[in-house]
């Protein structure tokens, strides 16, 4: 009994024994971590985290449809290009009775340099070609003529296409575009039916323009869409497989991949794939650190304050310690401290605060640091956002107009007419077309070359573009030496003395034609025709009014002008 009375006794005197306000203070504070810290990660990991992953993810989708968008664009240029070229007299005319001045026109390696195709065929109805070249421009310049290694391969890839274009459609969704491979390499390509300038048939063949999706091409549309990518052709196998719109997957901690499939007509083609920095979850990872780091220092400050009023007995040094606290808070001047300079617990509680106001006053500077940092990444974002539109911007001019003379192309001269009849119909106002032809422009082509036949047709469609200056009129590209002038609005007397005016600003440009027959030097000729615009006549009345007229032109000698009644073709 004696032995075991002390034990006893010391245990009653430990379990009497209190805990001082310090270290009550200081459990409540390290629970009070921890339970922030735990909260801290909950929120991490069940909203912050999810947050900015799907906005990542939205990120992630929106970059990769900026290349599929980029790389349709491309086939739709492809495609317009294919539909001027198929809907064309010469073009026809050519295929029908393979007219040799139509190649030495037309169909040289420049041409299709200036439009970037790399494969260029013209088919029959049996799919046979009656011209068919394949080329590669090499950067340094000039070309390589690879027809002989690769012709036949793609005609059998291509070929087969033929029987998706049903020629019961309307002339403009007579079409079909996709992407095959050759020796490797993916060819994206347009095909169309061949007719008349007007769309009327009966098909002659098909036209088919395509571009190889190479290094240097992948690596042009990257900078266009501001994006690294790369395109991976699917195979058969792989494309009647596919089930899935986008794909993302996580490389490693700093970067991901996103990819998606690209399809043509319904028809999967190749899946294009971008590998993008995770820049956004880094920032999330970030920012959720310092609100943390925030919160563990909101939970100092309010165990500081509790722990004043547990020492309600240090009255003043905690008066002047709130004094200091409100006269901070109040002007929000983090350079300032805190007065109390006790070596008790009030005093340590005060270092403890202007300490913590030194780390507020550190991170506020930073916080403003980063957010001129973020002001400024910001301006970068709208500058490429400026960029892309100025590029999306110059992509559709250069689909409606003639990459040699800058003009407005066939596709540009339709919607005009289209709509200048629609209006002129309305408001019951004249239209007025001039057809405007080089006299002699096959001959002048032989005798100074083609390069200066396109020196010369710049030189005229400048002077057009010089006289022609209303914003409601306009001068376009027909094909070959032949223009198409628009002038709503414009009656027979005016539109004559512009014709004239045309005429004397082409012979006062004195381009020297030896081979003309009847000057030595540049001419054209005009053919004229107007009409109110009404039910019972078509715009390709009025066109082929002026085309009559400018027959007669030539047939009475050229270089003048004539005017030609509308007469109806398709109307009684």
């Amino acid at each position: 009994m004696d032995l075991a009375e002390p034990t006893l006794k010391q245990l009653f005197a430990y379990k009497a024994c209190p805990m001082s306000i310090s270290a009550k203070t200081t459990v409540l504070i390290v629970l009070m971590g921890l339970l922030l810290s735990l909260s801290a990660f909950v929120i991490q990991r069940s909203i912050i985290f999810p947050a900015f992953h799907n906005i990542e993810i939205d990120y992630a989708h929106n970059s990769i449809d900026r290349v599929v968008r980029r790389l349709d664009a491309q086939r739709e240029t492809i495609d317009f290009t294919v539909y001027d070229w198929a809907a064309w007299d010469n073009t026809y005319t050519f295929v029908t009775g393979r007219n040799p001045v139509y190649i030495e026109s037309n169909l040289y390696p420049d041409t299709f340099l200036n439009f970037g195709f790399d494969v260029a065929l013209f088919l029959n109805l049996d799919r046979e070609p009656v011209w068919g070249r394949v080329y590669d421009f090499p950067a340094e310049g000039g070309y390589v003529d690879l027809t002989d290694t690769y012709l036949d391969e793609v005609l059998a890839e291509i070929a087969v296409f033929a029987d998706r274009i049903d020629l019961d459609e309307r002339i403009d969704n007579q079409k079909t575009s996709g992407i095959v491979q050759v020796s490797g390499i993916p060819v994206l390509f347009a095909m169309r039916p061949i007719v008349r300038s007007d769309g009327s048939g009966p098909h002659r063949g098909y036209v088919v323009f395509g571009q190889f999706l190479d290094e240097d091409l992948i690596n042009r549309f990257s900078e266009q869409v501001v994006q690294n990518f790369s395109i991976e052709p699917l195979a058969e196998r792989q494309a009647s497989a596919v089930s899935e719109t986008y794909i993302v997957r996580e490389i490693d901690r700093s970067t991901l991949s996103a990819s998606k499939i690209y399809s043509i007509e319904g028809t999967p083609s190749l899946r294009a794939t971008a590998v993008l920095s995770r820049n956004i979850t880094r920032l999330g990872r970030e920012i959720t650190i310092f609100g943390v780091v925030l919160m563990i220092l909101s939970c100092l400050l309010l165990a500081t304050a509790l722990l004043v009023l547990f020492r309600g007995l240090v009255v003043r040094p905690i008066r002047s310690l709130k004094a200091d606290i409100a006269g901070i808070s109040n002007i929000m001047d983090f350079s300032l401290r805190a007065k109390v300079r006790n070596d008790d617990e009030i005093g340590a509680l005060s270092r403890e605060f202007n300490s913590m106001l030194g780390v507020i006053e550190s991170n506020n500077t930073e916080l403003l640091r980063l957010n001129a940092e973020l002001s400024a990444k910001h301006q970068q974002v709208l500058g490429m956002q400026s960029e892309l539109q100025s590029a999306n911007t110059e992509l559709k001019r250069l689909s409606e107009h003639d990459p040699l003379t800058g003009l407005p192309n066939r596709l540009a001269l339709d919607k005009k007419l289209e709509q200048s009849w629609d209006l002129l119909q309305r408001t019951g106002d004249i239209l007025t077309v001039m057809l405007v032809d080089i006299d002699f422009f096959k001959p002048f082509n032989d005798r100074y070359g083609h390069q200066a036949g396109d020196l010369a047709l710049k030189r005229v469609a400048a002077i057009l573009g010089n006289i022609i200056q209303r914003r409601s009129d306009m001068v376009a590209r027909y094909g070959g030496e032949e223009f198409l002038v628009v002038l709503p609005g414009t009656g027979v007397d005016d539109a004559m003395d512009i014709a004239a005016s045309l005429r004397e600003a082409i012979i006062a440009a004195n381009i020297k034609h030896d081979s003309s027959p009847i000057e030595p030097f540049l001419t054209i000729s005009i053919g004229i025709s107007s009409v109110v615009p009404h039910s019972g006549l078509t715009v390709e009345d009025l066109v082929r009014s002026a085309d009559n007229a400018l027959y007669k032109v030539k047939a009475s000698g050229r270089n003048d002008v004539r005017y030609e009644l509308v007469e109806s073709a398709g109307h009684p």
